[in-house]
């Protein structure tokens, strides 16, 4: 019988002791890394949930505050036209019935419209351009009272002077009556010319919801979102109500378009974050998602007639969390929709504003560092294992122990004593362990030197990242199109002198201005000339102003220009010479009485009589409507 191989046997014994070994360890490292996989999934859960929830807080607040100018201006509108109004309707100006069948005509089914002439456009007997205007009574209503008469005609002279400044930002300027008729400043629409002649107007929800019956405290109301049947589009409106001596007169109004909200509500997201807004009462304002065609003649989409599930949800969410109670934004939880509620308030009209956050997010975001710190932990453990199973291969005790001297050094960062031979390592041996050993210091000095390149590559890393938020910053300050200041960095200036003004740090004047006739402009020559008028208007004031001024493009053809440290006498001499430069551009505008491109603008200067900034800014605003009253082409100081 042949003797088996005693030293053979004794060879592969500490093969199978280092598969036991490893064995076990593998299995405890498994169940280490994965417990460490699991702590770091619920911290970084924690971690994410606290930053979104902050992020969503503070989106929402900057959305409430920009939102809400556009219906503080809407308001702020319509009071001026009641002013404007009642100046005539108390005035002696009179109108006759012939006079009044001058504007007006009836048509084959007995309705009572405004003639088409003032839509298309006309020159009234002062030489004034009227366009866009028009007027619908039903063939219902008689209007032989000469009352009625003289309120249709005194609506359409202030319609005709100040409908053109308005429907940049809205839709459009309407008067309704409390008899069924309604008047328009309306440019994209002839809606006097196109309602239906019985329509009854009185009866809507819209325009019923301001007469006295239904509403006897007289309040300014936005209505829900509906469906205007003559236009055909969705919109929203808010209405004025105009009494005297205890008399419903008219009720000035401003629609705005449902694509207007929405535009600004969808975003590019693909995580599932949307916004959408809702009346206190539980009528939906605007969604991103499209009304269903059933629901176009419904009139207002009220909480039992939406037919959007998590909307129902959230607004009895809202209901019970908030109470009608939203002046700081609120954050609530919807369990049913597993995601965050974010709730503010838009000023005005006093909708809730909600962003909503899917939490699945926020695990999705826990989910991927948690499998990172995973594969990472196995990647490492392997690797050590590895190391380990080699060296124990060769059962060398004091080369181990001097070797986990130097993995221990190397494990603190000391890659440096590793490498210089400040630790001992069997370097002499010609064998594996030597290798090991040998490669054990070049492996050290490898990574000392690869840290030290890291270290100047982070730092140079890191300057670059910094200059480049630097000049994503600017960007982000910047107009796409005209390539000076937006109205981002406007803002953000305009706040900072106003504090500097009120502190006696200085004192600055604000001008603003826009282009004269533009519309008519972008309509004879096309809206990529009017980017081109646009983007030489902008290079012109740049190049005008000093060195401490600055100029933003305000928003469509307007424009704003903040002179620092500079008095009115300066400042109107600097504009004067902004008006000598453009028009020296000689830009020909065939829909101008000018011949040319001209701009109109207002210049106010700090006083400590204004309070806020808005008042600054509505004040500037209002010079400029008094340019473009007093013929355009001119600054007003």
């Amino acid at each position: 019988m042949k003797t088996p191989d005693v030293s053979s046997k004794k060879r592969n014994k500490p093969t199978t002791l280092i598969k036991s070994i490893l064995i076990r360890i593998i299995l405890m490292s498994v169940c280490i890394v994965t417990l460490i996989t699991f702590i770091s999934y619920f911290n970084v859960y924690h971690k994410q949930t606290a930053k979104n929830l902050e992020d969503l807080q503070r989106y929402v607040s900057e959305r409430v505050r920009t939102d809400s100018e556009i219906f503080k201006l809407a308001e702020d509108n319509l009071k001026v036209f009641e002013k404007e109004f009642l100046k005539l309707y108390h005035s002696d100006v009179k109108v006759s019935d012939a006079e009044f069948w001058s504007y007006y005509f009836t048509d084959d089914k007995k309705a009572t419209r405004m003639q088409r002439k003032y839509f298309d456009g006309i020159f009234d007997n002062e030489q004034n351009y009227i366009y866009g205007i028009s007027s619908f009574i039903g063939n219902n209503q008689s209007v032989a009272d000469p009352d009625f008469q003289r309120r249709l005609i005194l609506t359409y002279k202030v319609l005709a002077k100040l409908g053109p400044a308005w429907v940049n930002r809205f839709a459009n300027v309407h008067v309704a009556y409390p008899e069924n008729a309604i008047t328009l400043f309306y440019p994209e629409e002839p809606w006097g010319l196109k309602a239906r002649a019985d329509l009854p107007m009185n009866e809507l929800g819209v325009i019923k919801a301001v007469n006295t019956k239904n509403n006897p405290e007289r309040k300014s109301i936005w209505s829900g979102l509906y469906y205007d049947e003559t236009v055909e589009k969705w919109m929203i409106t808010y209405m004025d109500p105009v009494d005297d001596g205890g008399r419903h007169l008219i009720t000035p109004g401003h629609d705005l378009y449902l694509s207007d909200l929405v535009d600004r509500l969808v975003e590019d997201n693909n995580d599932g974050t949307y916004n959408f807004i809702i009346r206190k009462d539980g009528y939906l304002v605007a969604h991103p998602s499209d009304p269903t065609d059933d629901q176009k003649w419904v009139g207002q989409l009220s909480l039992d007639e939406i037919k959007i599930p998590s909307v129902i949800e959230a607004y009895k969410l809202i209901q019970e969390e908030i109470n009608g109670d939203a002046q700081e934004v609120r954050i609530i939880r919807n369990k049913a929709h597993d995601s965050y509620l974010a709730v503010g308030q838009i000023e005005g009209p006093n909708w809730y504003f909600i962003r909503v956050f899917p939490m699945k997010n926020i695990r999705s975001a826990a989910h991927n560092v948690a499998l990172e710190v995973f594969i990472s932990g196995m990647l490492i453990l392997f690797t050590i294992l590895l190391i380990v199973y080699i060296v124990m291969g060769r059962q060398a005790e004091k080369p181990l122990k001097r070797l986990s001297l130097a993995a221990e050094a190397i494990g603190k960062g000391q890659y440096k004593e590793v490498a210089e031979s400040e630790i001992l390592l069997p370097v002499e041996l010609n064998n594996e362990i030597g290798l090991l050993s040998r490669r054990f210091v070049e492996m050290a000095a490898n990574i000392q030197d690869s840290k030290e390149n890291l270290e100047r590559i982070v730092e140079e890393r890191t300057r670059a990242l910094e200059q480049a938020n630097s000049d994503l910053m600017e960007m982000s300050l910047l107009d796409g199109l005209s390539g000076i200041h937006n109205r981002r960095s406007f803002d953000r200036s305009i706040s900072r002198v106003f504090a500097d003004a009120r502190q006696s740090m200085g004192t600055f004047c604000l001008m603003m201005a826009d282009i004269d006739f533009f519309k008519k402009y972008n309509d004879c020559y096309g809206h990529a000339e009017g980017d081109k008028v646009i983007r030489a208007i902008a290079e012109t004031l740049k190049a005008s102003i000093r060195e401490e001024d600055r100029v933003f493009r305000y928003g469509g053809e307007e424009f704003a220009v903040i002179f620092s440290h500079a008095d009115s006498s300066t400042a109107n001499a600097i504009a004067r010479r902004i008006m000598k430069a453009i028009q020296d551009l000689n830009i020909a505008h065939c829909e101008s009485p000018y011949g040319f491109i001209t701009i109109s603008g207002g210049i106010v200067e700090f006083s400590s009589t204004y309070s806020n900034l808005e008042e600054i800014i509505k004040a500037a605003d209002q010079k400029l409507y008094a340019a473009k009253d007093e013929g355009r082409n001119l600054i007003k100081p």
